[in-house]
Order: C-alpha cells, then structure tokens, then sequence
C-alpha cells in the first residue's frame, strides 16, 4: 500500500482529535489543546487507494539558550488500528526527519511496549541518571540524536 504525508490542514483538527488517547488537537491556540498553529510539524498520512486518512504526527519545537531551538520534542504519533504494521508509523517519521534532518528529536512520552518500533524508526534509547543497562525504566528517553554536518 502506498502511504502518503502532508501538512495537517485545520479541517483536520478533528480527525486528529477523535483518533489519538486523550488528545485534543485545534486549528488554532487554545489552552488544554495541542494546535496545529503551535506545532513545529504537524502531518498526516492517508492511503489514496482507501480514500483514507490512516495516521498523524504532531511536534513542536522545545527552546535553547538565545531561543533557538534546541530540540524537536515528537508529542504523538496515531496510526489507525487497521493500517498498523504497513508503513504508516515509517512514513510520517521519516518526513519528520527530512524536515528538521539536522535536529534532535525527543520522544515525548512513548509506550515501552513499542521500544523496538521506535529502535526500528531511527531512535536510541537514552538511560536516565542512575538507570541500570537493560533497565529501559520511564525516565529515560527515546532520541533521535542530532545529526551533525560533514566539516
């Protein structure tokens, strides 16, 4: 199946929000949502085979000293039940990557029972203080380190 990736559009606002556990996602800022004005990215693949929009990914920009970016934090990634396994979670991830292809990304909360997946997608597992090898315990994170250009 062929899966394609394209900036969210506002009438997507709740289609993200009526597919995802416990988000609510709005065109634009309001407090208690995740906004597609407020998002670094935030994309959508569909199955033009199905018709179908079939999963989407939201992030944002997390600041740095001088208020550059510092890191990409990658908030949610939804793929529908029915299309699991065929790519969808690949392809939004990999257009990230292309779009901030220099930049860390940070998981910002990911389900450890998804640990390998995310292994699959380019990210590393980075213990947090303390944490003992093997451990992969809550506090650490899954990071996509930053990519640093040839010299």
């Amino acid at each position: 199946m062929r899966i394609r990736v394209r900036d969210a559009y506002p009438a997507d606002a709740e289609w993200m929000s009526d597919n995802t556990e416990g988000w609510t996602v709005t065109a634009q800022e309001q407090q208690g949502a995740a906004s597609l004005d407020g998002a670094l990215h935030a994309l959508i693949a569909y199955a033009p085979s199905q018709g179908a929009r079939v999963g989407w990914l939201y992030s944002r920009a997390r600041g740095a000293p001088g208020d550059g970016v510092g890191y990409v934090s990658l908030y949610e990634l939804y793929v529908a039940p029915d299309f699991r396994g065929t790519g969808v979670a690949r392809a939004l991830v990999e257009e990230l990557f292309a779009r901030v292809p220099d930049q860390e990304i940070v998981l910002s909360a990911w389900d450890r029972a998804l640990y390998e997946m995310w292994l699959s997608l380019g990210f590393t597992y980075v213990p947090a203080p303390g944490e003992r090898p093997g451990e992969r315990g809550h506090h650490g994170d899954m990071v996509r380190p930053q990519v640093k250009p040839w010299s």
